[in-house]
């Protein structure tokens, strides 16, 4: 079964560790934020073609752009209950589309062979993609007092790139970093903006994939 969302996403990234302040000024806001869930470990192998069509995408600014990975939750070197996302951006509104992979459910993570081959039979693409890099974090779970918005953060990101199998061991860690996103649906971004003047932050166009993708990576031992 595939489920399809539409919605705005927007992203401030910060050059710090401090996830509780920005804890505090969602609690402090005019939105009056709560905690929805409790925290988990999100992970990700996102996958791209062989020009790394994807990358450039976001790299070059291209309004309307696609990215697709696979996600799950918890230990990130076993892959428990994935599921596929597609999603599509232009601007700040986001669609995507999610789909469960039973397939690839208790597979370790660097089976990637495997992986690759179920993604490409599952989703049956024009061009073969493959497995690029993957992420993992931290994340917190908020929602706003009137429950229609979505707030989470986002700490202790690390990136493995996958772009050779003799080297991944390549570890990209970003332990300065926490990023605070915004999700809601596009009829509310006039009401969402207003009620976030008291939280003085600077909007920064961020994506983790292509954050890590870009930056040089760190021998992890």
């Amino acid at each position: 079964m595939t489920s399809k969302i539409k919605r705005f996403e927007r992203k401030w990234l910060f050059k710090s560790n401090n996830s509780l302040s920005l804890v505090n000024a969602l609690i402090r806001s005019n939105l009056f934020f709560r905690t929805q869930f409790p925290p988990r470990k999100v992970n990700s192998i996102y996958f791209d073609t062989n020009d790394y069509t994807s990358i450039r995408q976001n790299l070059d600014g291209v309004s309307n752009k696609k990215k697709i990975r696979i996600r799950w939750y918890g230990d990130k070197n076993i892959i428990i209950d994935p599921v596929i996302e597609i999603k599509s951006k232009k601007g700040f509104e986001t669609k995507k589309e999610s789909s469960k992979i039973k397939e690839l459910n208790n597979i370790k993570l660097f089976n990637l062979a495997l992986i690759k081959e179920k993604l490409n039979m599952k989703i049956k693409l024009k061009k073969i993609i493959h497995p690029v890099l993957t992420t993992h974090y931290k994340r917190e779970y908020f929602i706003s007092l009137n429950g229609k918005i979505r707030a989470t953060i986002d700490y202790s990101l690390q990136s493995i790139f996958l772009n050779n199998l003799s080297q991944i061991d390549i570890v990209k860690n970003f332990n300065n970093t926490c990023i605070l996103e915004f999700k809601y649906s596009t009829g509310l971004d006039k009401y969402v903006r207003k009620n976030l003047k008291d939280i003085t932050l600077r909007l920064s166009k961020n994506s983790k994939f292509v954050n890590s993708a870009i930056e040089k990576p760190k021998f992890f031992s």
